[in-house]
């Protein structure tokens, strides 16, 4: 292997673009006890890096059923949210209901606004007994 390919499979390696045919040779180079002293460097974190695929675990792993873990946390979320549900029903049937002062106000608008509406009128109609007793002042001589 040339040493000048080895230097572009570890820039390749480190910027995350190597095959696997590549990491194998970058493996098997820095296994070898002699290496170029510019990639010295480099060797530790291979080193490292075999250590730890040569390392399994023999022990057992102890699995749980999870079965009447997930129903019983079905049934926790399910309640939850059948509660949540009639907590909001019954804040929202509260907040429709309006105090006596509440409706006293839209009463008092209600009859407000009727009163504005006839004066209203009885102001049009004074309009017109104005521009009538202009055009009587017209005939009616008063001397």
């Amino acid at each position: 292997m040339e040493l000048k390919q080895v230097h572009k499979y570890v820039y390749l390696y480190f910027a995350g673009q190597t095959t696997r045919e590549q990491e194998v040779i970058l493996k098997d180079y820095f296994t070898q006890p002699v290496v170029d002293a510019n990639l010295v460097q480099f060797k530790p974190y291979f080193e490292a890096i075999a250590d730890e695929r040569r390392q399994n675990y023999k022990g057992k792993l102890a699995v749980k059923p999870a079965s009447k873990t997930n129903w019983r946390r079905a049934v926790a979320i399910a309640a939850i949210a059948i509660f949540g549900f009639f907590m909001t029903q019954i804040n929202s049937t509260q907040a429709i209901q309006p105090i006596p002062e509440e409706i006293v106000f839209e009463e008092f608008k209600a009859h407000m606004y009727f009163v504005s509406q006839k004066l209203n009128k009885c102001h049009e109609g004074l309009a017109h007994i104005g521009t009538f007793n202009q055009a009587t002042n017209k005939f009616i001589n008063t001397d």
